[in-house]
């Protein structure tokens, strides 16, 4: 599976090298403050991103997004002891990009999908109540392909410029419960992937070459 991730990797940095050597294409860099919405998770998030414009219209290019833990922290008691479970996820999706532009800078509405990789991490740890001890610690860690119709809006300020996206992302593979058994805790711990959520992002980019679009 790391051998097939690196090969993707590859390919993919090796065509925007190429299609930088386009003297019609130009670059655009951008970053962005995000939020992730979905089921069981709700949480802040950033990212950024590298687009090569193709004839005016077309984008493709590469992006890298994180949404650090969304860390929920309980009471609960089991065997006469009081307990403090906390438990939260990591997501990171990391993706190719094709968008579609529609008229001309400086605002440009956009339609466009990521389809690639999304690492996602689950902890949970119980201590005693007044955190003095562990008593369990568990680190689920998992990566799903996953794949995000997109649309946003494009205003160029000159060089740079602002931008605004919401995406619904789909991780496969991901439909099927996970559960932590907890010595003493009859219930199992459900910690099954957020596989369907929204994002939404803002942020700002920077323009290299390709004239004024």
């Amino acid at each position: 599976m790391k051998l097939k991730n690196t090969l993707f990797f590859i390919a993919v940095f090796t065509t925007l090298g190429l299609l930088s050597l386009s003297a019609q294409s130009q670059v655009q860099i951008g970053i962005n403050g995000g939020r992730l919405e979905g089921t069981g998770s709700s949480q802040w998030g950033f990212g950024g991103h590298v687009k090569f414009l193709v004839a005016d219209k077309f984008a493709i290019g590469v992006a890298a997004r994180g949404y650090p833990k969304n860390v929920k922290t309980s009471d609960i008691n089991f065997g006469g002891n009081n307990y403090k479970m906390t438990r939260g996820n990591t997501i990171v999706p990391v993706t190719g990009s094709l968008d579609y532009y529609f008229g001309k800078a400086p605002v440009r509405p956009y339609i466009g999908a990521d389809i690639g990789a999304y690492f996602r991490q689950y902890v949970l740890t119980i201590t005693q109540n007044n955190g003095s001890s562990s008593y369990y610690n568990t680190s689920d860690k998992q990566t799903f392909f996953g794949a995000a119709p997109r649309a946003g809006l494009n205003v160029a300020l000159g060089p740079v410029g602002i931008f605004g996206q919401a995406g619904y992302n789909f991780l496969f593979g991901s439909g099927d419960k996970n559960n932590i058994t907890v010595p003493g805790i009859n219930n199992d711990i459900d910690t099954k992937p957020t596989d369907k959520f929204w994002t939404f992002d803002v942020g700002v980019f920077f323009k290299i070459g390709g004239g004024s679009n």
